[in-house]
């Protein structure tokens, strides 16, 4: 969702669509026929909000600006600095074009969000769809020579401090075995783009990447969140209700978990058990890292999902290396 952008100084906006209009024509693009689209992402952020303002022909956007408008957020120089290196083979992701004041002008990634893909297809639809974003994960999980498995609980303690005791002793058993490695750091659904017209996916929003993360966050945050896209239900049933779907019931959104957590493990040498055991891990890192931006987290359903996995394992997790 977008809101209506806050007031941007004139000569500002001038700027931006000058340097966005130059790169269209230099792209063989008619100077009369580049069109201009601005917004800020609609959150519960009180800081560290962005303006995207997007140029490209008449049908179709080329490149987006992304630029800061907290004068003390420098996250936005983080990920331009992070864009600018090599991407890691096999990964697709968007290039900077340009540098502008603190933040950049890159390359726009086609088509829509991730999550519009779930309604293109039958039930078998979210299988095909997990499997295609765990390929997309892995050669940025696994690229680095110096990725492998470890003992990852420092990594996780020096983010959740005390917190992490709360994830239980099958999570942390299969935290000090799990793979370490570049990390993403915020592989939500939303946070994907996917390609209408051929499918292909790519990775956006690089703001929260690590060198050496636990990668499993990444791989359970695209499993789990796309589960509100799956059952958007659960805004009136309730959190409650939507980790009976995940968990408690067969069908088809479990079989697209196990599919996914098994082919992780299959490309990364782990046991599928364990990763879906670190399922705690995840929802407390991700609950975290919303407090971290000043942002409140109690109404997601990172809490009540953790305490519904912990209530009692699910049946099917023990039977996933089988």
């Amino acid at each position: 969702m977008t809101s209506q952008a806050p007031p941007v100084p004139p000569q500002l906006m001038d700027r931006v669509q000058d340097t966005l209009g130059r790169l269209c024509v230099l792209d063989g693009i008619p100077e009369d026929e580049v069109r201009f689209r601005s917004w800020v992402p609609n959150s519960a952020r009180k800081q560290r909000r962005r303006l995207f303002v997007s140029g490209g022909a008449r049908d179709r956007p080329v490149y987006v600006a992304k630029i800061p408008l907290d004068p003390l957020d420098a996250m936005v120089v983080k990920e331009r600095g992070i864009l600018r290196a090599p991407a890691p083979a096999g990964v697709a992701r968007p290039g900077v074009a340009c540098e502008f004041d603190r933040g950049f002008v890159m390359d726009w990634v086609p088509d829509r969000d991730f999550p519009h893909a779930f309604g293109e297809g039958g039930t078998d639809r979210a299988r095909v769809l997990l499997e295609q974003a765990v390929d997309l994960m892995l050669p940025l999980h696994t690229g680095d020579p110096a990725a492998g498995p470890g003992d990852a609980t420092p990594i996780a303690h020096a983010y959740l401090g005390d917190l992490l005791r709360q994830a239980g002793p099958a999570a942390l058993d299969a935290l000090s075995h799990t793979w370490i490695g570049p990390s993403h750091g915020d592989l939500g659904p939303w946070n994907i783009r996917w390609d209408a017209s051929d499918g292909r996916l790519a990775l956006i929003d690089w703001e929260d990447y690590h060198d050496s993360g636990i990668t499993a966050i990444d791989l359970l945050n695209t499993v789990l969140t796309s589960a509100l896209v799956v059952f958007p239900d659960y805004q009136q049933r309730g959190f409650g209700w939507l980790g009976e779907q995940m968990f408690g019931l067969d069908g088809p959104f479990r079989t697209a978990m196990r599919a996914a957590l098994r082919r992780y493990a299959g490309a990364t040498g782990q046991s599928a058990a364990a990763l879906a055991r670190l399922v705690p891990v995840c929802c407390l890192w991700l609950h975290r890292r919303i407090e971290k931006q000043g942002r409140p987290a109690d109404h997601l359903f990172y809490r009540p999902l953790t305490e519904y996995f912990l209530r009692a394992e699910p049946d099917w997790i023990g039977a996933l290396d089988d």
